[in-house]
């Protein structure tokens, strides 16, 4: 079966199972309620009955037997029974069996009234005369029975039209949904093609389908994204390794030439340098991709950031004081929690600090401060250097994006990409903004847990970070 055919199978099943609950509510809430006001009528009229023998005795009962069989309706049963159940007076005809040996009560039995040919269902009281003798009073549930024979004359008709109505309804939905589907379809052969231009059609109506387009065109963004920094990546890799690649090469070449041991040394050293240097530029290459893969959760505790940040600030006023600039950390007053990776983080922090170090302006002020809130941590590090213009920001924190065209400094222009990675593993983010003057670089992450158990985990020491602004 086509899934259109399963869809409008499923809806006319539905139809009709839900027409079908209505419809039996309606036959047993009647069924129901015919029976109750049958009970009602037949108690009272059993007990007024009973109340006449009391006050009149047995005249005065047979006048009231003989007033109900002229002036009642011909569904009333009334009759004065022998001590063996023979009747003395009255319209009934037979006594069914199941209510024999007569005994006090409310019975439900089928009897014929007299000029009556087939029994008819009907419910009855019986009292217990002084004299030995039994009242019999009772009604045929005609009412009842009628209601309830057109309920089941009408069901089977009423379960058909349900089920047509509702394989109708399912047909129409299953081709609105088939078309809806059809056109994310025909998006995604179109991308299976390599047209990553194409995007899902989305309505005003914000249905179901509408939020699904805006999640698939949201992926396509980000693959689309990914795809460019991909490439931009690939090209820049290339472009960047190449100098170290050659001077690498170059100094090798030099160091087998040489004849002097003092130069062959030297130039030995400049080898090792410049191994350690391409060694650093493709290991942060693979911690911001293992950060913006999310594999490093697996490593995720509780810590002190407050802590953190001033056993960094420690470890940077030596080389912030070689630079003549004065490290400020503005310490939180109370703990500052956080669930996350300590190491990485420390990383983040550590490339926001050399950058400040390297570019602030000699002899400036770099402050550091943790602010916490309820819902996230901000670590701000703020420097009185010449900052980033406005339009060159996401410049700064793409991969390799080098402000310093002419490649002259040491750094490889992965420190600020390397810290937003790291934001983003931990559902952050990083922001630039100015400082009027410098530049003020903002780690905002939010604070996963109210839990306040102290981390396991030992402080880590992270080792120098490459760096960019």
């Amino acid at each position: 079966m086509s899934t259109t055919f399963r869809i409008a199978l499923l809806a006319g099943l539905l139809a009709l199972m839900s027409n079908l609950a209505v419809i039996g509510f309606i036959y047993y809430r009647t069924h129901d309620e015919a029976a109750a006001t049958l009970h009602q009528q037949v108690i009272e009229q059993g007990k007024v009955l009973a109340d006449v023998y009391q006050s009149g005795g047995r005249p005065a009962l047979n006048d009231a037997l003989q007033d109900t069989m002229t002036y009642a309706d011909q569904q009333t049963a009334v009759a004065v029974l022998g001590r063996d159940g023979r009747e003395i007076t009255g319209n009934l005809e037979t006594l069914p069996a199941s209510v024999l040996p007569l005994h006090e009560g409310y019975h439900n039995a089928l009897i014929r009234l007299r000029g009556q040919t087939t029994p008819r269902e009907a419910a009855l009281v019986i009292h217990r005369l002084p004299t030995g003798q039994w009242l019999v009073s009772g009604r045929i549930a005609g009412e009842g029975l009628a209601i309830r024979d057109t309920l089941e004359g009408s069901l089977l008709i009423a379960l058909m039209v349900a089920g047509l109505l509702g394989l109708l309804c399912g047909l129409i939905l299953a081709h609105y949904v088939g078309q809806r589907i059809g056109e994310i379809a025909r998006v995604a052969d179109r991308i299976s093609g390599r047209d990553l231009s194409q995007r899902v059609p989305v309505s005003r109506a914000d249905d179901a389908f509408d939020r699904l387009g805006r999640q698939i065109n949201a992926m396509l963004d980000r693959i689309s994204t990914l795809m460019e920094e991909l490439r931009l990546l690939t090209d820049s890799l290339a472009h960047d390794l190449r100098s170290p690649v050659s001077r690498l090469r170059s100094a090798a070449h030099a160091a087998a030439e040489a004849s002097d041991p003092v130069e062959q040394e030297e130039l030995f050293g400049s080898v090792i340098r410049q191994a350690d240097s391409l060694m650093r530029i493709l290991t942060t290459v693979l911690e911001i991709s293992r950060s913006e893969a999310l594999t490093g959760r697996k490593q995720f505790a509780w810590f002190d950031v407050g802590e953190l940040a001033a056993e960094l600030v420690e470890m940077y006023e030596p080389l912030a004081d070689e630079r003549g600039a004065t490290l400020i950390y503005d310490r939180p007053a109370w703990p500052v929690p956080l669930y996350g990776h300590r190491q990485l983080l420390a990383q983040a922090i550590s490339n926001l600090l050399e950058n400040a170090i390297r570019y602030g302006t000699s002899g400036g002020e770099i402050r550091v401060r943790v602010e916490p809130n309820e819902r996230n941590i901000r670590v701000e590090v703020a420097d009185r250097g010449p900052g980033i213009p406005a339009d060159r920001r996401d410049e700064a924190r793409r991969r390799f994006g080098r402000l310093d065209t002419s490649r002259s400094d040491e750094g490889a222009g992965l420190g600020l990409a390397l810290a937003e990675s790291i934001a983003h593993l931990h559902n952050g983010q990083l922001t630039l903004a100015d400082n009027t003057p410098g530049l003020l670089t903002t780690l905002t992450l939010p604070v996963h847990s109210s839990r306040t158990h102290e981390a396991t985990e030992p402080a880590v020491r992270p080792m120098p970070a490459t760096s960019d602004n």
